[in-house]
């Protein structure tokens, strides 16, 4: 708690331009790389957009906090998270990041920030190393810049409709996996883990596809080497680049799988398994158990409800 506080305490000194802090980064300019991952080490310089949030979150208003608010807002304050009406859509830039300890060998982060229009100073403490309501707008940028105006290929069966109500559901467009829509346009969603929205068109109606474009803003422990859009779409037809059957792609809309099918039709058809094993050959879907022989599917077993030890191989189709 101490540590904590006196790391509060460098905060506001930052923050009324008291001096300057040992464990701030110098602020810098951000990549050049369009689809770079920037650490949260590294968020100095760089600029971030207030995203939508979720209905049911508006009322609450952002985890962030105004300067001489802050101590407030660290403490649990819910009153002094900054209004929601008054931010959404605004331009932030980080000026500051100062480590903390937070257990486990663990640390976070409090980050200061000015907005772009007003010069308002603010400050805002990670969650597992991300900052909820916040979109890298370069991120934003370059997946419109990649994206808009061309064709992607979901990997989907339904994506959301665009329009709805705050007292109605958005209604589900249904699609074959892998089929190719045309996006129309890109914004920021209210999602941190998927923030930006791919506005595509579906046989004339409207859907919304969220990804996220770098793994900024993400906890490190998710981080891949691809980038993360790459988990809800193809870039080029998948029929082509995975390759298979009219019947096989027949299988996977439905549902099914077999032995001879890679781990990307698996994934395709069934979606992501509840866990792996065995540096990931093997996939567990309740009570199935999937081998995999490098990328292949070499069987799959029912796992007994009772006992996962007793197992009867089946092939199912």
């Amino acid at each position: 708690m101490k540590m904590f506080s006196l790391r509060i305490f460098l905060v506001l000194s930052l923050l009324a331009g008291l001096g300057t802090v040992g464990s701030v980064g110098a602020a810098k300019a951000p990549s050049a790389n369009p689809a770079a991952n920037v650490m949260v080490e590294q968020w100095v310089g760089h600029n971030f957009t207030f995203l939508a949030l979720p209905v049911d979150k508006q009322a609450a208003g952002y985890e962030i906090f105004i300067g001489e608010e802050a101590v407030h807002g660290f403490q649990g304050d819910r009153s002094v998270r900054i209004p929601y009406a008054e931010y959404v859509g605004k331009q932030i830039t980080v000026t500051g990041i100062v480590p903390f300890p937070a257990g486990y060998n663990q640390k976070e982060y409090i980050v200061t920030m000015t907005v772009d229009d007003t010069g308002e100073k603010l400050a805002a403490r990670t969650m597992r190393g991300q900052l909820e309501g916040l979109v890298l707008t370069s991120d934003l940028t370059n997946a419109r810049q990649q994206f808009l105006g061309t064709t992607v290929y979901p990997k989907f069966r339904d994506l959301s409709g665009l329009y709805w109500t705050n007292t109605t559901m958005p209604r589900s467009v249904s699609l074959p996996i892998g089929s190719p829509v045309t996006v129309v346009d890109v914004y920021a969603g209210n999602q941190s883990q998927k923030p930006i929205w791919l506005i595509v068109s579906v046989n004339g109606e409207k859907a919304i596809l969220p990804i996220a474009y770098s793994w900024t803003n993400t906890p490190v422990e998710a981080w891949t080497e691809a980038p993360p859009w790459q988990a809800d779409l193809f870039a080029a037809d998948p029929k082509i680049s995975l390759g298979g059957s009219y019947a096989l792609w027949a299988q996977i809309e439905n549902g099914d799988i077999e032995e001879g099918m890679t781990k990307e039709q698996v994934h395709l058809s069934w979606g992501k398994p509840m866990r792996t094993e065995k540096n990931d050959s093997v996939w567990l879907y309740g009570t199935k158990r999937l081998t995999f022989h490098g990328v292949v599917l070499a069987s799959i077993e029912t796992l007994s409800e009772t006992n996962e030890t007793s197992i009867d191989t089946v092939s199912v189709k």
